[in-house]
Formats: C-alpha cells, structure tokens, sequence
C-alpha cells in the first residue's frame, strides 16, 4: 500500500466500476474530471439529465473532515448537486453535504 501507483490504481478501479455500473443500466449521463489552475480536484463529475455528482476517491479506510471539506470546496465551483467521497470504510456518513461511503453502497446509488 506504500507504493505511490496503488491510490491511481484503486482510483481508477473506482471509476471504472462507477462507469460500468451507469452504462449497464442504460442510463444517460456524461463523466468528467475536474482539475483548477489553483489546484481544486474532482476524480470524477456526472452529469446526469437533472443533477450533477461530484465523486473523490481516496484509498484510506479512514477519511477525515479535511477530505470532506475539500470535497465541498471544489463541488461548490460546479454547483453539484450530490456529493460523495469513496473509500475503503466500512463505516457509512451521511452529512449536510457529502455522504462519506465505500465502493459497494455508492454502486447500489447507482443503480
């Protein structure tokens, strides 16, 4: 877990999985990343016919208020409707703002 490419590679198996998941339901929607010039970051943006998602993904099994925050600080610029920040938790948070949860229940959000 040490090594610098297993966040990328946990990140993109996130994505993947999220994407995969919307195309075999057959839903409509466009995937983006969003990165500013002062350095905010969204893994991944979907658009979707009434609402915009903004999705960070994190290998930890424990995030923190600051990756939270950060989250809402860069989904603010796009106005995003949801919020998720994903990780290997076994613990789901459901806030104002963000749900802090793991792969399996956002793919069941997915659906």
């Amino acid at each position: 877990l040490s090594r610098p490419w297993v966040g990328a590679s946990w990140e993109g198996f996130v994505l993947e999985q999220a994407l995969n998941t919307l195309n075999a339901a057959g839903q409509r929607f466009e995937a983006f990343y969003l990165r500013t010039s002062d350095r905010y970051e969204i893994d991944l943006v979907i658009e979707r016919p009434a609402e915009r998602w903004a999705i960070e993904v994190k290998l930890t099994t424990s995030p923190g208020l600051g990756d939270l925050a950060r989250l809402a600080q860069s989904a603010d610029l796009i106005h995003a409707h949801r919020r998720f920040l994903i990780s290997q938790t076994p613990k789901i948070v459901e806030g104002k703002h963000a749900v802090s949860c793991n792969l399996p229940w956002f793919l069941e959000q997915l659906s």
